[in-house]
């Protein structure tokens, strides 16, 4: 699950097509079930993919961990000790099956 997929894609008059980064669905993402949680150690500073990798087994999942706990800059706003909710994975899933959009317009 790809974040950019999220995003609608945008056709210019001259047929160049780009992502719309103001057009998406990641703010509709809501937790149904109870989600876990992690505490920051220093390995874990500037590397959400590494939190993503334990939690979710997959790296690819950095993105949702910042989106859900308000970080903006994950190379900066990481803290040792800091505790992050961690999203269902059932929660992921269905996010995606309902918001995803990539259409052109």
């Amino acid at each position: 699950m790809n974040r950019t997929n999220f995003y609608n894609i945008f056709t210019h008059s001259d047929n160049v097509q780009e992502l719309d980064f103001l057009d998406n669905s990641l703010s509709e993402f809501k937790m149904k079930y109870d989600p876990t949680y992690y505490r920051v150690i220093g390995a874990d500073l500037m590397r959400p993919d590494r939190i993503s990798d334990k939690n979710y087994g997959s790296p690819n999942f950095w993105w949702i961990i910042c989106l859900v706990n308000n970080i903006n800059n994950p190379l900066l706003d990481l803290e040792v000790g800091q505790i992050l909710k961690i999203p269902h994975q059932l929660d992921l899933y269905q996010f995606q099956r309902k918001y995803r959009l990539r259409r052109s317009r």
